[in-house]
Protein backbone atom coordinates (compact mmCIF):
# COMPACT_ATOMS: atom_id res chain seq x y z
CA UNK A 1 0.00 0.00 0.00
CA UNK A 2 1.23 3.40 -1.13
CA UNK A 3 1.74 5.39 2.33
CA UNK A 4 3.72 8.20 3.86
CA UNK A 5 4.69 6.97 7.07
CA UNK A 6 6.80 9.06 9.85
CA UNK A 7 9.33 7.39 12.16
CA UNK A 8 9.44 7.21 16.14
CA UNK A 9 11.88 6.42 18.66
CA UNK A 10 11.91 2.90 19.90
CA UNK A 11 12.12 4.36 23.67
CA UNK A 12 8.53 5.32 22.57
CA UNK A 13 7.42 1.74 21.88
CA UNK A 14 9.20 1.08 24.81
CA UNK A 15 7.13 3.21 26.96
CA UNK A 16 4.03 1.62 25.43
CA UNK A 17 5.43 -2.07 27.10
CA UNK A 18 6.33 -1.01 30.30
CA UNK A 19 2.63 0.76 31.23
CA UNK A 20 2.08 -3.30 31.83
CA UNK A 21 2.68 -4.18 35.91
CA UNK A 22 4.34 -7.69 34.68
CA UNK A 23 7.05 -5.93 32.15
CA UNK A 24 8.40 -3.02 34.36
CA UNK A 25 11.65 -4.84 34.01
CA UNK A 26 11.58 -5.02 30.67
CA UNK A 27 15.12 -3.36 29.00
CA UNK A 28 15.76 -1.00 26.11
CA UNK A 29 18.25 -3.28 25.12
CA UNK A 30 15.76 -6.10 25.08
CA UNK A 31 13.36 -4.07 23.12
CA UNK A 32 15.67 -3.69 20.22
CA UNK A 33 16.68 -7.45 20.07
CA UNK A 34 12.53 -7.97 20.48
CA UNK A 35 11.86 -5.36 17.91
CA UNK A 36 14.99 -6.45 15.30
CA UNK A 37 13.73 -10.25 15.51
CA UNK A 38 10.03 -8.92 14.90
CA UNK A 39 11.00 -7.10 11.48
CA UNK A 40 13.16 -9.98 10.27
CA UNK A 41 9.99 -12.36 10.65
CA UNK A 42 7.67 -10.70 9.25
CA UNK A 43 10.50 -9.39 6.22
CA UNK A 44 7.96 -7.12 4.95
CA UNK A 45 9.54 -4.51 2.46
CA UNK A 46 7.67 -1.71 4.00
CA UNK A 47 8.87 -2.08 7.06
CA UNK A 48 12.59 -0.92 5.62
CA UNK A 49 14.03 2.15 4.32
CA UNK A 50 15.28 2.32 0.73
CA UNK A 51 19.03 3.10 -0.05
CA UNK A 52 21.53 3.57 -2.24
CA UNK A 53 25.13 3.85 -1.85
CA UNK A 54 27.98 4.03 -4.45
CA UNK A 55 30.66 1.74 -3.36
CA UNK A 56 34.27 1.94 -5.02
CA UNK A 57 35.56 -1.63 -6.54
CA UNK A 58 39.50 -2.43 -5.46
CA UNK A 59 40.83 -6.43 -6.43
CA UNK A 60 37.18 -7.51 -7.05
CA UNK A 61 35.82 -6.44 -4.06
CA UNK A 62 34.13 -3.59 -1.72
CA UNK A 63 32.49 -3.29 1.93
CA UNK A 64 29.01 -3.20 1.92
CA UNK A 65 27.16 -0.52 4.53
CA UNK A 66 27.04 -1.54 8.00
CA UNK A 67 23.11 -0.66 7.78
CA UNK A 68 22.63 -3.16 4.98
CA UNK A 69 19.83 -6.15 5.77
CA UNK A 70 19.34 -6.67 2.07
CA UNK A 71 20.36 -6.27 -1.56
CA UNK A 72 18.08 -5.55 -3.78
CA UNK A 73 20.17 -4.97 -6.75
CA UNK A 74 23.43 -3.68 -7.75
CA UNK A 75 24.45 -1.72 -10.92
CA UNK A 76 27.70 -0.98 -12.78
CA UNK A 77 27.87 2.77 -12.93
CA UNK A 78 29.95 3.33 -16.17
CA UNK A 79 27.26 1.21 -18.24
CA UNK A 80 24.46 1.18 -16.11
CA UNK A 81 23.77 -2.12 -16.37
CA UNK A 82 22.37 -4.43 -13.00
CA UNK A 83 24.71 -7.25 -12.35
CA UNK A 84 23.33 -10.82 -11.83
CA UNK A 85 23.63 -13.11 -8.66
CA UNK A 86 27.10 -14.75 -9.37
CA UNK A 87 26.75 -18.94 -9.52
CA UNK A 88 30.41 -19.18 -9.81
CA UNK A 89 31.87 -21.53 -6.62
CA UNK A 90 34.88 -19.92 -6.94
CA UNK A 91 36.35 -16.61 -5.49
CA UNK A 92 36.49 -13.89 -8.49
CA UNK A 93 39.24 -13.97 -10.57
CA UNK A 94 40.54 -12.68 -13.70
CA UNK A 95 40.85 -15.49 -16.46
CA UNK A 96 42.43 -15.65 -19.15
CA UNK A 97 42.95 -17.31 -22.71
CA UNK A 98 46.61 -19.55 -22.47
CA UNK A 99 46.29 -20.10 -26.15
CA UNK A 100 45.63 -16.37 -27.07
CA UNK A 101 47.40 -14.85 -24.02
CA UNK A 102 44.45 -12.43 -23.14
CA UNK A 103 41.75 -11.52 -20.51
CA UNK A 104 38.18 -13.44 -21.00
CA UNK A 105 35.68 -10.87 -20.44
CA UNK A 106 32.92 -12.03 -17.79
CA UNK A 107 29.43 -11.15 -17.58
CA UNK A 108 28.44 -8.85 -15.07
CA UNK A 109 27.55 -10.69 -11.41
CA UNK A 110 28.05 -10.37 -8.01
CA UNK A 111 27.77 -12.27 -4.23
CA UNK A 112 28.10 -11.32 -0.84
CA UNK A 113 30.23 -12.91 1.73
CA UNK A 114 29.37 -11.78 5.14
CA UNK A 115 29.78 -7.25 4.74
CA UNK A 116 31.40 -8.26 1.49
CA UNK A 117 30.68 -7.10 -1.63
CA UNK A 118 32.59 -9.81 -4.42
CA UNK A 119 31.85 -8.41 -8.19
CA UNK A 120 33.16 -9.96 -11.51
CA UNK A 121 35.70 -7.27 -12.33
CA UNK A 122 38.55 -5.93 -10.35
CA UNK A 123 37.86 -2.44 -10.19
CA UNK A 124 35.45 0.59 -11.00
CA UNK A 125 32.17 1.84 -9.07
CA UNK A 126 28.96 0.17 -8.11
CA UNK A 127 25.80 1.37 -7.01
CA UNK A 128 23.89 -0.55 -4.43
CA UNK A 129 20.43 -0.66 -4.14
CA UNK A 130 19.39 -2.19 -0.54
CA UNK A 131 17.27 -2.24 2.43
CA UNK A 132 17.87 -0.65 5.95
CA UNK A 133 16.50 -0.19 9.37
CA UNK A 134 15.97 3.01 9.55
CA UNK A 135 18.02 4.18 13.22
CA UNK A 136 18.53 7.76 15.07
CA UNK A 137 21.68 9.15 16.19
CA UNK A 138 22.73 6.62 18.82
CA UNK A 139 22.05 3.87 16.27
CA UNK A 140 18.77 2.50 17.78
CA UNK A 141 16.08 1.17 15.71
CA UNK A 142 13.02 4.22 14.62
CA UNK A 143 9.95 2.03 14.36
CA UNK A 144 7.07 3.42 11.56
CA UNK A 145 4.13 5.65 13.72
CA UNK A 146 1.43 3.25 12.53
CA UNK A 147 -0.95 2.00 15.10
CA UNK A 148 -1.33 -1.51 13.93
CA UNK A 149 2.38 -1.97 13.65
CA UNK A 150 3.26 -0.47 17.17
CA UNK A 151 0.56 -2.55 18.68
CA UNK A 152 1.46 -5.96 17.20
CA UNK A 153 4.85 -5.04 18.23
CA UNK A 154 3.97 -4.42 21.64
CA UNK A 155 2.16 -8.03 21.68
CA UNK A 156 5.20 -9.93 20.26
CA UNK A 157 7.31 -8.35 23.26
CA UNK A 158 4.27 -8.92 25.80
CA UNK A 159 4.06 -12.80 24.23
CA UNK A 160 8.28 -13.24 24.36
CA UNK A 161 8.46 -11.78 27.99
CA UNK A 162 5.23 -13.58 28.87
CA UNK A 163 6.80 -17.10 27.94
CA UNK A 164 9.59 -16.68 30.17
CA UNK A 165 7.40 -15.78 33.11
CA UNK A 166 5.34 -18.84 32.35
CA UNK A 167 8.69 -21.07 32.02
CA UNK A 168 9.14 -19.63 35.63
CA UNK A 169 5.95 -20.74 36.79
CA UNK A 170 4.90 -16.95 37.71
CA UNK A 171 1.99 -16.82 35.18
CA UNK A 172 -1.09 -19.10 35.08
CA UNK A 173 -1.49 -20.52 31.44
CA UNK A 174 -4.50 -18.67 30.79
CA UNK A 175 -2.64 -15.45 30.89
CA UNK A 176 -0.48 -16.82 28.38
CA UNK A 177 -2.83 -18.54 26.20
CA UNK A 178 -4.78 -14.63 25.64
CA UNK A 179 -1.45 -12.74 24.89
CA UNK A 180 -0.34 -15.86 22.54
CA UNK A 181 -3.87 -15.12 20.74
CA UNK A 182 -3.95 -11.67 20.93
CA UNK A 183 -0.66 -11.49 19.04
CA UNK A 184 -1.71 -13.92 16.47
CA UNK A 185 -4.38 -11.39 15.69
CA UNK A 186 -2.63 -8.34 14.97
CA UNK A 187 -0.16 -10.17 13.57
CA UNK A 188 -2.75 -11.30 10.71
CA UNK A 189 -3.71 -6.78 10.61
CA UNK A 190 -0.49 -6.19 10.16
CA UNK A 191 0.13 -8.41 7.65
CA UNK A 192 -2.79 -6.99 5.82
CA UNK A 193 -2.10 -3.18 6.72
CA UNK A 194 1.69 -3.79 4.86
CA UNK A 195 1.05 -6.12 1.38
CA UNK A 196 -2.63 -5.34 0.15
CA UNK A 197 -1.53 -3.14 -2.76
CA UNK A 198 -3.00 0.45 -3.54
CA UNK A 199 -5.14 1.49 -7.05
CA UNK A 200 -1.79 2.92 -8.09
CA UNK A 201 0.28 -0.54 -7.47
CA UNK A 202 -2.65 -2.41 -8.49
CA UNK A 203 -2.34 -0.47 -12.02
CA UNK A 204 1.73 -1.55 -12.11
CA UNK A 205 1.12 -4.98 -11.45
CA UNK A 206 -1.98 -5.46 -14.35
CA UNK A 207 0.16 -3.82 -16.79
CA UNK A 208 3.32 -6.31 -15.83
CA UNK A 209 0.58 -8.87 -16.48
CA UNK A 210 -1.05 -8.24 -19.42
CA UNK A 211 1.39 -7.79 -22.49
CA UNK A 212 1.72 -9.08 -25.53
CA UNK A 213 5.58 -9.28 -25.75
CA UNK A 214 7.21 -11.02 -22.38
CA UNK A 215 9.81 -8.19 -21.00
CA UNK A 216 12.80 -10.47 -20.98
CA UNK A 217 15.82 -7.87 -20.12
CA UNK A 218 13.84 -5.69 -17.52
CA UNK A 219 16.52 -6.87 -14.58
CA UNK A 220 19.48 -4.95 -16.25
CA UNK A 221 17.94 -2.06 -16.42
CA UNK A 222 16.43 -1.94 -12.70
CA UNK A 223 13.26 -2.87 -13.65
CA UNK A 224 12.94 0.92 -14.56
CA UNK A 225 10.14 0.42 -16.98
CA UNK A 226 8.45 -2.85 -16.52
CA UNK A 227 5.11 -1.00 -15.00
CA UNK A 228 4.91 0.95 -18.40
CA UNK A 229 1.99 0.54 -20.39
CA UNK A 230 1.68 -1.40 -23.63
CA UNK A 231 1.22 0.13 -27.12
CA UNK A 232 -0.20 -1.49 -30.13
CA UNK A 233 0.36 0.60 -33.34
CA UNK A 234 -1.85 -0.64 -35.82
CA UNK A 235 -0.93 0.19 -39.56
Amino acid sequence: MVKEYNYINIREALSRVLRHPLLQDVTLEQAVQYTIDFIGIFGMPKLYQDKEEVLHIENFRAKLPCNCIQINQVKECKTGVCLRSMTDNFMPREHYDRNAGYKIPQELSFKTQGQVLYVSFKTGDVSVSYKAIPVDKDGFPLLIDNTVFLKALEAYIKREAFTILFDMGKIAPAVLQNTQQQYAWLAGQLQSEFTIPSQSEMESITRMWNTLIPRVSEFNQGFQSLGNKEYIKLQ
